[in-house]
């Protein structure tokens, strides 16, 4: 789980590339053992969203905890 704040587009790209460099690390050494997620808030660009997606991270708001709950019970880590 990564969590990331910016505060416009240019500086969501750094915050983004970060994201996925470590989502790339830790499913190379962990496989399909591990679920990536990326926590955020701020303003990120659409396209840096898709590359989320695309790299195989859950994107989640931090304004909607309520869907990052959710998906804790789904995966067994969080129990209600």
């Amino acid at each position: 789980m990564e969590c990331k704040v910016t505060n416009d587009e240019t500086n969501s790209v750094k915050r983004i590339n970060d994201v996925l460099k470590k989502a790339a690390a830790w499913q190379e050494h962990w496989g399909s053992f591990v679920r990536t997620a990326a926590l955020l808030q701020g303003v990120i660009a659409f396209k840096d969203v898709d590359r989320l997606l695309e790299g195989r991270v859950e994107v989640f708001w931090s304004h909607d905890l309520t869907s990052f709950d959710s998906w804790l019970v789904e995966q067994g880590w969080l129990t209600k």
